[in-house]
C-alpha cells in the first residue's frame, strides 16, 4: 500500500473527528447496506451485539483485468474478487466513529493467461521449438481461504432509523499468492517435459512477485444504509 492512502485516510478520518462523540446509541437496531468500493459491490446486514458494537455479514463481487510483460511474455491478469465478510465494529465514543475487525471467507483469485512470439522465447529456451509454437501459458492464482480484516470508519446514523451513510477504510490480509495448474496450452501436451517444468516454475515465482501487491489488499468502501 502507498503513503497516499494512509494520507487520504488521515485526512478523512480527522475531518469526521467533531462527531466521533455525538451519542447516536451505535448497539440499536437492525441496518441494512450497499455499498461500493476496492472490493467491489456489494451488500451487508447489521445488528446490535453488545453496548456500542454492531455484527455485520456482507457479500462483495469485482472483476476486472489488466495487463503485464513478465520476461517478454505478455500476461493478462483477471482478478475476480468474491468473498463473504463477518466483522465486529466497535464505537469507543458511543458516537458515530468505529474500529472494525473480523474476516472475510477469502474466494478471491486471479485467472492468468499469456502468450509469446518466436523472436521473445527465453533465451536458455530458444532450441525448444514448442515452445516458439505454444499457444498459451493459463493458470490461477489463489489466496488464503480465511483472510483477517482490520479497519475503521464512520457511520452517519448508528442508532438512528432511516436513511445514512457511511465509510470506511481498512486492510485485508490475504496472504501471499500463490499460482496453481500453471501449464502450457499447446497442440501437443508438453508440461512433463523437464525443461517446460523448469520454465514454469521460474514463471510461477515471477507472477507470484508481480501479484505480491494483493498480500494486504487495502479496502475502501461507501455506504448507503437504512437503519430499521
Amino acid at each position: 500500500m502507498s503513503y497516499r492512502y494512509f494520507l487520504i485516510l488521515a485526512a478523512i478520518t480527522c475531518s469526521l473527528l467533531p462527531g466521533l462523540s455525538r451519542n447516536t446509541h451505535a448497539d440499536e437496531g437492525v441496518g441494512l447496506s450497499v455499498k461500493a468500493g476496492t472490493l467491489g459491490l456489494g451488500v451487508e446486514l447489521s445488528t446490535s451485539l453488545l453496548p456500542n458494537t454492531r455484527l455485520r455479514g456482507g457479500f462483495n463481487y469485482l472483476s476486472y483485468s489488466f495487463d503485464s510483460t513478465i520476461s517478454n511474455i505478455d500476461y493478462e491478469f483477471e482478478p475476480e474478487f468474491n468473498s463473504l465478510s463477518l466483522l465486529f465494529d466497535y464505537h469507543p465514543f458511543s458516537g458515530t466513529f468505529f474500529l472494525s475487525g473480523g474476516a472475510y471467507i477469502n474466494n478471491n483469485s486471479v485467472g492468468v493467461t499469456g502468450s509469446v512470439s518466436p523472436p521473445n522465447v527465453p533465451t536458455p529456451y530458444r532450441d525448444l521449438a514448442f515452445l516458439a509454437d505454444m499457444v498459451s501459458i493459463s493458470g490461477d492464482v489463489e489466496f488464503q481461504p480465511i483472510a483477517p480484516y482490520a479497519g475503521l470508519g464512520w457511520r452517519s446514523n448508528s442508532g438512528e432509523t432511516g436513511w445514512g451513510m457511511a465509510l470506511e477504510f481498512g486492510v485485508l490480509f490475504q496472504g501471499s499468492p500463490d499460482v496453481t495448474n500453471l501449464r502450457i496450452n499447446a497442440p501437443v501436451d508438453v508440461n512433463n517435459v523437464s525443461e517446460v517444468q523448469d520454465f514454469l516454475a521460474e514463471q510461477e515465482k515471477e507472477i507470484e512477485d508481480e501479484l505480491s501487491r494483493f498480500e494486504f489488499y487495502p479496502v475502501a468502501s461507501a455506504l448507503v444504509t437504512y437503519h430499521f
